[in-house]
């Protein structure tokens, strides 16, 4: 186990925008190997600083093969990385110079066209360490890798006013969808105010494109040939690995310091497919054109930057009221569930659409929904109506046969309705495969979370009709549900699970609720007794000595009833206090090295899960253990890969799942409700 106090991921955040522009550092040093895209698929970057004529790696590690044996210059050596909210830093120094490296990508939740917008940035400031003048190049590329699914495939390249780029257009636009899998269309663009541009591109088959390096006499021609009277020849991307670079030159000294920008964007042309038709993202919903964006990104930086800067800041004044520890989780968190979205507008409503990563590829999914939903809630509740939207939207149609909710939208990018469980010979979902209890749950619970949230009850109103019948719905299944599947769905179909009835009886009780705010009192009634009885009789059947049970008839076995969050939260109160009382000095006795197991299955666990049950009651020891151990555990975990959620808690090791929306659970302690 790690016994430091430096916070140091598996994997460390860069580039961070949606499911597709989302490029990560797998390792513990920012030059050891090449950044890669979540999915762990290389989208290589470059940087390097040339200090009085010697070269000096900062960023990346080209493969090179045989017959390109040229030496890779010297890394400048990395002192530190630091991971907030909305930015990563590195810093680098030598005896020489001192250098700073920023990744931030503006996700401020306040501000839905700023963060949909599609651009990141890269800043560096190069200061004097030994008091002398310096002559100084700063360095910095990103190949064609981020603009193409396999590196078989190919681009083209171009330049205009204000930025250089490659893609491949509106080629394979929405046509396909899947998990693992990168964009295919559209164009990357980089776009440096005050630098030098560069298109490293070769001629040799598999001969990685020179960098400046490898030919002094000659090392930033390129661009005018590639680009000679406006023609895009196409590359393939493992043809040597084109990139789109740039430069700029100063004289850097103890008074002067050397400081740029540069802004990495992505412009996808149309962004999801939502019932057959291709639609734009949301910055674009007001008429705005990528040109247009990307000029404000550039002209607005320095305020867009100390925005950024500022929420950085009140979260973690926030959270290390917590604790330390808390901050850091959150930090690395922050920008992983986020960016695990898209935002779109259809016909003036919402549709923020979450990727079901590193599992089926689902987008919109139900049960991603509710866990993430703290995030949410605390910082744009209008963003929660935009994940549950879709789903109204489908059930309210023919494609949708069932009195319960639906699971997603479909397979991401495309939500034409949903796959899962879906057989694909005859078109028709197989029932077995549904999450019945499960997804109508989330549904009344989550509506019932952003209505008070927004202080409102227009959005309950507004989808009243399916509400009522979802809740009626779980009224008919009472306390014990039959075999089906629940969010945990990894471990398989379970019978008569007590965690999944918490959440049908509290959905029942919070449609009372909202029953009762509308003045509709004798259903209030109605509901609130259904939902009294359902869970005394909970309290009956779970029980077993001294905690409460993983299925009604299993007798020794236990859970973590994560689910019982939203009985205090909603001002619920159907369940005896006593219950997450009891709860949690049980799982006091099941703590492991790396957190508390799910359940009596097996010592894998779910970080979301994990913080939730922390909000059960005032424990601060079991917080703290909690908080503390999911710390450790996102240092040690065994993979490279974005903060995965379920992992084994005897040893760090990695189940599955990874650079996943339900990180925005975590954000519960911050609810403040």
């Amino acid at each position: 186990m790690m016994t430091g106090e430096t916070f140091l991921p598996r994997a460390i955040p860069l580039v961070t925008v949606d499911p597709y522009f989302n490029i990560w550092s797998f390792d513990d040093h920012l030059y050891d190997d090449a950044p890669r895209h979540w999915t762990g698929k290389r989208n290589a970057m470059t940087g390097a600083i040339r200090v009085d004529g010697v070269w000096l790696r900062f960023m990346g590690k080209l493969e090179l093969n045989a017959e390109d044996y040229y030496m890779e210059p010297e890394v400048i050596p990395q002192t530190e990385v630091e991971i907030r909210p909305t930015r990563t830093i590195y810093h680098f120094e030598n005896q020489q110079v001192a250098l700073t490296v920023e990744f931030m990508t503006p996700l401020l939740l306040s501000d839905l066209k700023l963060m949909s917008r599609p651009v990141s940035y890269v800043s560096y400031q190069v200061k004097s360490r030994d008091g002398k003048e310096h002559e100084v190049l700063v360095y910095l590329d990103i190949t064609a890798e981020a603009a193409v699914n396999t590196s078989d495939q190919s681009v083209q390249f171009g330049k205009d006013a204000r930025s250089i780029f490659c893609g491949r257009g509106d080629e394979n636009m929405l046509t396909k969808s899947g998990d693992d899998m990168r964009i295919d269309w559209g164009w990357l663009h980089l776009a440096a105010p005050e630098h030098k541009y560069i298109i490293l591109s070769t001629e040799g088959k598999r001969r990685i494109c020179r960098r400046p390096w490898w030919e002094p006499g000659v090392e930033f021609d390129g661009l005018e040939g590639i680009m000679e009277k406006g023609v895009r020849p196409w590359h393939q991307v493992r043809d040597g690995y084109p990139a789109l670079g740039c430069w700029k030159e100063y004289t850097v000294s103890t008074e002067s310091p050397a400081e740029g920008f540069i802004c990495l964007a992505y412009n996808d042309l149309k962004s999801i497919q939502y019932f057959g038709e291709n639609i734009d993202a949301y910055w674009k919903s007001d008429g705005t054109t990528f040109e247009e964006a990307l000029d404000a990104a550039i002209h607005d930086y320095q305020e867009i930057n100390a925005r950024a800067a500022a929420f950085d800041a009140e979260l973690k004044a926030e959270a290390e009221k917590v604790s330390r520890k808390y901050y850091d989780i959150l930090s690395v968190a922050y920008r992983e569930s986020i960016a695990a979205h898209k935002l779109i507008m259809v016909d003036g409503e919402l549709k923020f659409f979450s990727k079901e990563c590193y599992s089926n590829g689902c987008i919109g999914t139900v049960d991603l929904t509710y866990p993430s939903m703290p995030l949410y809630l605390k910082y744009c509740p209008q963003l929660m109506e935009g994940m549950m939207n879709p789903i109204f939207h489908l059930a309210d149609t023919v494609q949708w046969p069932f009195p319960y909710a639906p699971h997603d939208m479909g397979q991401y990018p495309l939500a034409n309705g949903q796959v899962y469980g879906l057989n694909h010979a005859t078109h028709v979902l197989d029932e077995k495969d549904q999450m019945p209890v499960e997804e109508s749950g989330n549904m009344l619970l989550c509506v019932a979370a952003v209505c008070k949230a927004e202080n409102s009850l227009d959005y309950a109103v507004k989808h009243k009709e399916i509400l009522t019948r979802w809740a009626d719905y779980l009224v008919s299944v009472g306390w014990n549900p039959e075999n089906q599947l629940c969010t945990d769905d990894f471990a398989g179909h379970l019978a008569h699970n007590c965690n999944l009835s918490v959440k049908g009886i509290l959905g029942i009780a919070a449609w009372a609720k909202l029953l009762g705010q509308m003045g509709e009192k004798e259903q209030e009634q109605k509901y609130r007794a259904e939902a009294e009885k359902l869970a005394r009789q909970w309290e009956e059947a779970a029980f077993d000595g001294d905690h409460y049970r993983l299925t009604f008839d299993g007798e020794g076995t236990w859970s973590l009833k994560y689910n019982l969050v939203w009985d205090t939260l909603l001002d619920l109160n159907v369940f005896d206090r006593k219950v997450a009382e009891t709860e949690v000095k049980y799982y006091l006795t099941k703590m492991n090295p790396y957190g508390i197991p799910l359940d009596s299955r097996c010592d894998y666990t779910k970080s979301d899960w994990e913080m939730w049950t922390t909000m059960l009651t005032d424990n601060v020891e079991y917080r703290d253990k909690i908080i503390d151990t999911m710390w450790e555990a996102v240092c040690d975990m065994d993979r490279r890969a974005p903060f995965p959620d379920w992992y084994h808690t005897e040893k760090a090791v990695a189940e599955g799942f990874q650079n996943r929306s339900v990180q925005g659970a975590l954000f519960i302690r911050l609810l403040n409700w």
